[in-house]
């Protein structure tokens, strides 16, 4: 009998902030869940197909402050309040232990949570977006403020007030290192299009420095790895979580 899935609306305010997330819910779940932290500005609500894709395992899609239907705060928007977001909808659900896929700079604080407590985490898939913290001039926020993505102006996506501050308390971090430490199964997934972030000389600097790292480049993709085709990376997550973690 096939699984069914039903996404469902949820909050939490674990973080301090009330934060807004889709969970797939599947009706016989299968696996260890997976968390979604997706790019710079994106609603959760954007990953539809890709929450009823991974059933019967379940997917929760986290909206950290500041975006779609989470709060936004006058301030605490470091990448550490971001990773506190993504552990406070773990908490919420009772997860122990979880896969981990990230999107853009939804990396930066995937990987922040990940590297607090590894023995959490099954298997890091990587979307288009380099293992560190980049830092930001705030000087520019105003420049991204007048840009699209996906069609939708910026100024539609996030708070005035966010991107300013988001831009004021980044650092620059290598998390590389550490992430090669933790010995986890890595994917990094790319494009092959103008646009995309891991120029080849980023790719060759995770092979050299992960050793085991996958990688998969996405025929058609720019830097939006769910366009053209919306499920391509997450089929190829799907295919590397049943390689390198089987059987979670």
């Amino acid at each position: 009998m096939p699984d069914t899935t039903s996404t469902v609306e949820r909050f939490t305010v674990r973080s301090g902030v009330r934060i807004r997330y889709l969970d797939n819910s599947p009706e016989h779940p299968s696996g260890l869940p997976i968390l979604l932290s997706p790019g710079f500005t994106d609603f959760a609500d954007e990953y539809i197909d890709v929450l009823q894709f991974f059933g019967p395992r379940r997917l929760l899609v986290v909206e950290v402050r500041g975006r779609g239907g989470s709060e936004a705060p006058a301030t605490g928007y470091t990448s550490a309040d971001h990773a506190r977001d993504l552990r406070a909808v773990l908490e919420e659900e009772g997860l122990d232990r979880f896969h981990l896929m990230t999107f853009s700079r939804g990396t930066t604080w995937g990987l922040d949570l990940v590297l607090a407590d590894p023995s959490r985490v099954a298997s890091v898939s990587i979307g288009d977006y380099w293992a560190r913290e980049h830092a930001l001039e705030p000087s520019v926020a105003e420049q991204v403020m007048s840009t699209r993505f996906r069609g939708r102006p910026m100024s539609e996506r996030i708070a005035a007030h966010v991107l300013p501050e988001l831009f004021r308390l980044s650092n620059h971090r290598d998390l590389c290192g550490e992430l090669a430490a933790t010995g986890l199964p890595v994917l990094v997934a790319t494009g092959t299009e103008a646009g995309c972030l891991l120029a080849p000389e980023a790719v060759q600097e995770y092979r050299d420095r992960i050793p085991s790292v996958e990688v998969v480049v996405i025929p058609g993709a720019g830097h939006d790895l769910f366009r053209p085709d919306r499920l391509a990376y997450p089929r190829a997550a799907q295919v590397f979580i049943g390689r390198r973690a089987p059987g979670t």
